[in-house]
């Protein structure tokens, strides 16, 4: 921090602003991409800086804000709610002042948000040429270089060519003559590639731009899609990954380009205003296609849910019959979860970190265990763990808690709680093109009835065989009704949840299809299979359809799961669900 404040002295810019954000824009990123860490040491999936000279605010949603208490030196970093950032920025945009940001790592809707304050503040935006986090960061990791796979066709159910043709006859009426295509998990789904240049995610760090007609134009290493070029190059042109800023430069001035300006970084704009391109926003012409899964990819996503929900299952008995609670802990809880996973048929590997969180640690929604923080299983407590797997066949994401010993009174009622606020998600029926905030209020009804709530959406969408987490879709507070409409075949996930920091955490989670019924109202499938912690139901509070549903569920994970089970798995099984 002090090298960065150093140089903006020296460079007189009086505001720096660092995103934790690639030039794709992606949430998760490659190692070489954590800027936001290196310079204050808080490791979460989403924040924001603001440097000043002698000073820095840190941002984060609710999800991190213990997090970031925790990981950032406050005699540095003050940290700060997100929803808190626009105002003070406009804030402290003081007359004359001069504000620099990166432009390959900021969306194009960032940018202008930031110029209009900028503007009627009477600052001064800078567009710095090379960021100096770079240039500081002496360890900075080098840039992903793995290798491209196809991903079969008996996975994806549609061939890339047919892809690439239905989205070029969605954009026709937009008269458009290229779109810039930056979300890399668009561009996976697109040409049904997948790579590992990301953790948890496979995906290969490229960028395309799809014309009106013909083939697509990737920009990638070539080292890194000569394995496959032969299966790509009949539908796909090939240019190396720096070339992109140089072919957008010869478009041409009588040729429009569309972008999205949420998933698209601002220097892309600046070559086309450089070149006097026309462009025209336009949504992420594969978002809905991608999240809209076929019916290879639902039953994909349920089967690769069942081998799943039998390792959970395993994980759990292990847990609450074999496991000696004095010689575990966070880390060898969650290695001996994903080392049974690893044995599961098609297993590629964790679709994150997994949040192995023991007592207080449940307190936090994302917390990721370190050797640092690792804590010792205690008796009388709560373990929380929220884990999730890249099959080939689909992606997965599933929490459980669960006490060892006795739970108190108030344990049981707030997880009984989140659990009706589940159930209430899993037997929501609703109207069709609706967006998922008219359902996030029956996940909460229960906890705001005492007073409590969660300061986290309840469900996000997940990608198949991409990201766990996966847009429009998402049931949450803060989204707007002219988007994230939830259509038949999405896939989101289920988990409400209760915090008591330096206590205990609670989350159920399942994932859910979103599937349509003949009178045009939609309604979910759950497609996650666990059981579900009877030590911690308060019978009483719940209503008899809730029981109902507890009861069916549990003779559903029974059914499914009893296959993949060992004798002595399969006679626990029986017995933690039968009906309350």
């Amino acid at each position: 921090l002090q090298k960065i404040q150093t140089w903006m002295k020296d460079h007189s810019i009086d505001v720096f602003i660092i995103n934790r954000t690639d030039e794709f824009l992606g949430e998760y990123i490659a190692s070489y991409a954590e800027r936001l860490q290196w310079i204050s040491n808080f490791s979460g999936s989403s924040g924001k800086a603001i440097i000043f000279q002698e000073k820095a605010y840190l941002f984060v949603d609710g999800r991190y804000t213990i997090q970031a208490h925790e990981q950032t030196d406050s005699e540095f970093f003050l940290v700060k709610h997100l929803q808190d950032y626009w105002n003070f920025l406009e804030e402290l945009c003081f007359e004359g002042k001069i504000i620099a940001i990166d432009p390959t790592l900021h969306s194009v809707e960032e940018v202008e948000k930031i110029q209009q304050i900028v503007d009627n503040r009477k600052s001064n935006l800078q567009y710095l040429d090379n960021n100096p986090i770079n240039k500081y960061w002496e360890t900075q990791p080098f840039y992903p270089q793995s290798k491209a796979f196809i991903h079969d066709l008996k996975y994806v159910g549609k061939a890339g060519r047919d892809k690439i043709y239905e989205v070029q006859n969605s954009l026709a009426s937009t008269f458009i003559d290229y779109y810039i295509l930056t979300s890399l998990d668009s561009i996976a789904w697109l040409l049904n590639i997948r790579g590992n240049d990301i953790d948890y995610t496979p995906l290969l760090c490229c960028f395309v731009i799809i014309p009106q007609k013909g083939n697509v134009e990737l920009f990638v290493e070539e080292k890194k899609i000569r394995s496959i070029k032969n299966e790509l190059e009949k539908f796909v042109n090939f240019h190396s990954f720096e070339s992109i800023y140089e072919f957008i430069g010869k478009i041409g001035k009588d040729k429009i380009v569309g972008m999205d300006e949420k998933q698209t970084v601002y220097n892309f704009k600046k070559i086309c205003l450089n070149s006097d391109i026309t462009i025209n926003y336009l949504s992420n012409p594969c978002t809905y296609p991608k999240a809209q899964k076929n019916e290879i990819e639902l039953s994909g996503a349920r089967n690769a849910n069942i081998r799943d929900g039998a390792s959970i299952t395993k994980f759990l008995y292990w847990l609450k019959n074999i496991m000696k609670i004095s010689e575990t802990n966070e880390i060898n809880a969650a290695d001996y979860l994903l080392n049974l996973r690893k044995e599961n048929e098609l297993f590629y590997s964790p679709s994150f970190d997994t949040i192995s969180a023991f007592g207080p640690h449940a307190a936090l929604p994302h917390y990721r265990v370190s050797p640092e923080t690792n804590l010792s299983f205690e008796n009388n407590s709560i373990y929380l763990v929220d884990s999730g797997v890249q099959y080939r066949d689909g992606t997965t994401d599933i929490t459980r808690t669960v006490v060892f010993g006795k739970a108190t009174n108030e344990q049981k009622d707030r997880f009984t709680r989140v659990l009706k606020g589940h159930i209430a998600i899993a037997t929501a029926e609703f109207a069709s093109n609706s967006v998922g905030s008219i359902l996030d209020p029956l996940a909460r009804e229960s906890l705001q009835a005492i007073g409590c709530d969660y300061d986290h959406g309840t469900g996000h969408g997940i990608g198949s065989f991409l990201s766990v987490h996966e847009g429009p879709q998402r049931i949450a507070k803060n989204q707007g009704l002219s988007d994230g409409i939830i259509y038949p075949g999405m896939i989101l996930s289920n988990e409400p949840g209760y915090y008591k920091i330096n206590e205990y955490g609670i989350r159920t989670e399942n994932l859910i299809i979103a599937r349509i019924k003949s009178n045009n109202t939609m309604f979910f499938e759950t497609i996650s299979w666990a059981p579900i912690d009877r030590d911690l139901i308060e019978k009483s509070i719940l209503l008899d359809n809730e029981i109902n549903w507890i009861n069916i569920y549990h003779q559903d994970v029974y059914n499914k799961l009893s296959p993949y089970l060992k004798f002595q798995e399969k006679e626990w099984l029986a017995k933690v669900t039968t009906p309350l």
